[in-house]
């Protein structure tokens, strides 16, 4: 154009107004062709975008055609959301509202797809014309331009030839968007992981939902004009922390001299946030969550059998914790059964890596600005979030492997999904905030002190001298070395130290009797469910005594002492049916090729297939 200057109303653009309708008024005004627009390439625009994406509209070469300043454009357009916001914020065409297009406005906000009624006068939003034809924010042709300021129907006009030029809506109306217009500058600021990233990108069902509720436990306020929020996520904690670089210690070391950097052996894990993170929960879990999962470990491995396996988890809460560290460190680690079942070191020129949700759970988005203490800070803390996701995960297969009698670990990848590990950060002056869903808990178990262990142990001796003492009671056939035979009443324990031990050297058993001391100093060896006893100086002595004198009361006095069965009760088993057979054969096969994780999938395929199989009434697999 030979003169840049449009023929316009300079003031007549409303605050909020709409890039796509002060252009539909400009082109009507002054007849504008597509290539007449300002556009900030080398070429002229053959498709100008209006709304979502107005990058090839030069806005400050326009705002000076028309002779507006550049602030008039404030929100003219939505391209100024960021990526991750945009696809899950906005809706990609004009939405109206009739009353304000009367007076000759339009605002690209009403586009917030959480939006649906005007906040200047409360209609809903339209987003096609009477005709059913959509609302387009795209010229594309010249025929776009010449119906510019209605639809190609002919039956809706944008605008009139009096709010073409000036429109009629007080400028005052438009301050009911200010609180939306706010919300949609601070959102930009949130600090979040790459996961999320990824959720609002593909418009994730109630990932905007999820940003919302985190950003008002955040302190960003959810304007009144949206709608009103009906998903319920799962319960959020905040941790607010008041970032004080001069007390973060520097991870940057100074490099050794060249004489031990040649000999020393380098790191398995990278110095990062999230491995350090890993490291220190994986230490807390061996120690304190299960103390004994080596142990169990072996065991499972040694075992192949997700019957059995099932079986150890539900029946003992070790078991159960063992196995769930298994879950959770192949999910957060992988190919961590290649050092740790059994512990061995790392293969040579490997380095540990952790899972790619995990990584993508600890990269940190919209944190540049920030500080690398600040930075290093949210990074621990997503890396806290995404393994304490990890570990949930791993508690509920724990869980469903106890029920369902199978035990299943062939999938390392974890189920989880980004609302499991999404987390969202917001820095403010002076502070930080970090909102994110209720970790698991990594609380070991609370142990008895020893004052409380000690009363349960003189609780159990007591218990067992009473039990002793009831059952002994009355005139007893006594032997002792300075009176000899005798019967008197049987002779009292001093305390509650009570115990009961086998008594070797006799041809018809091994029976059992109490051995414990008297009032008076000496021990007492008294036989089990028989009024017979012996005193003696040394517990030794004692138990000779009984001896000699079960001896002497079976071959003199004739009395049949009672002696503990030899026989043990035997339950027969029923014979294995072919298909129990099979099974067994299977396991025992994998066992003998150590093939514990390779055939993993096939195993509890197998043990489901048994179970099935075993469930059917007889017959009906005939």
């Amino acid at each position: 154009m030979a003169d840049t200057r449009l023929t316009w109303h300079v003031g007549s653009v409303l605050p909020y107004a709409s890039l796509w309708h002060t252009v539909l008024r400009a082109c009507a005004l002054n007849a504008l062709h597509p290539h007449e627009l300002p556009c900030q390439g080398a070429h002229p625009a053959a498709t100008v975008e209006l709304l979502e994406h107005a990058s090839r509209v030069d806005i400050a070469a326009f705002a000076r055609w028309l002779g507006e300043p550049p602030a008039a454009f404030r929100w003219s357009t939505l391209g100024v959301l960021p990526p991750w916001l945009s696809a899950a914020l906005a809706v990609p065409r004009p939405r109206l509202c009739f009353a304000c297009l009367a007076a000759g406005y339009h605002t690209a906000l009403f586009s917030i797809a959480l939006l649906d009624a005007c906040p200047i006068h409360g209609t809903p939003l339209v987003d096609r014309c009477h005709c059913g034809a959509p609302f387009h924010a795209m010229l594309r042709s010249q025929a776009d331009y010449a119906a510019a300021g209605s639809c190609r129907c002919g039956r809706l006009h944008f605008f009139t030839h009096e709010t073409c030029r000036r429109p009629t809506l007080a400028p005052g109306a438009t301050r009911v968007l200010d609180p939306l217009a706010a919300w949609l500058d601070a959102l930009p600021e949130l600090i979040r992981s790459a996961r999320l990233d990824e959720a609002l990108g593909q418009a994730a069902p109630g990932s905007l939902e999820w940003v919302c509720t985190a950003a008002q436990a955040l302190g960003l306020a959810y304007p009144a004009c949206l709608r009103p929020i009906s998903f319920v996520p799962a319960p959020i904690s905040t941790v607010w922390c008041r970032p004080r670089p001069q007390q973060t210690p520097s991870r940057e070391r100074l490099p050794p001299p060249l004489g031990q950097r040649e000999n020393r052996k380098p790191s398995y894990w990278p110095p990062t946030p999230a491995t350090g993170v890993y490291r220190a929960l994986a230490r807390h879990v061996r120690r304190h969550l299960a103390p004994d999962g080596a142990r169990w470990s072996a065991r499972f491995i040694d075992s192949c059998d997700p019957l059995a396996i099932s079986a150890w988890v539900g029946g003992s809460p070790r078991a159960r914790q063992a196995f769930i560290d298994l879950l959770w460190g192949r999910a957060a680690e992988p190919r961590i059964e290649q050092r740790r079942w059994p512990d061995r070191p790392p293969l040579a020129r490997t380095a540990g890596e952790l899972a790619e949700p995990v990584q993508a759970d600890c990269q940190v988005r919209g944190a540049d600005h920030a500080e690398a203490a600040t930075r290093h800070w949210l990074a621990c803390h997503a890396a806290r979030v995404s393994l304490g996701a990890l570990w949930r995960d791993a508690q509920a297969r724990a869980t469903a492997a106890a029920w369902s009698g199978v035990a299943a670990w062939a999938d390392a990848a974890t189920d989880t999904s980004w609302r499991d590990s999404a987390w969202l950060a917001r820095l403010m002056p002076g502070r930080l905030g970090f909102v994110a869903p209720i970790s698991a808990d990594w609380t070991a178990a609370a142990q008895a002190s020893k004052a409380m262990r000690q009363l349960a142990d003189a609780a159990r001796r007591q218990a067992r001298r009473d039990t002793m003492w009831a059952a002994s009671r009355g005139a007893c056939l006594t032997w002792s070395e300075e009176t000899g035979w005798d019967v008197v009443e049987a002779i009292a324990p001093a305390d509650a130290d009570v115990r009961r031990r086998r008594l070797l050297g006799l041809s018809d058993g091994r029976p059992w009797c109490w051995l414990y001391r008297a009032a008076d100093g000496r021990f007492v060896a008294r036989w089990h469910q028989a009024p017979l006893q012996v005193a003696a100086a040394t517990p030794g002595a004692a138990l000779a005594g009984l001896r000699r004198g079960a001896h002497d009361c079976q071959r003199m006095g004739r009395v049949a002492l009672p002696f503990p069965s030899s026989a043990r009760a035997m339950t027969p088993e029923p014979i294995a049916t072919q298909a129990s057979a099979n099974y067994q054969f299977f396991v025992a096969v994998v066992r003998h090729r150590q093939g514990f994780w390779h055939d993993a999938r096939d195993l509890t395929d197998a043990a489901r297939c048994y179970r099935q199989t075993r469930a059917l009434p007889e017959g009906a697999g005939r």
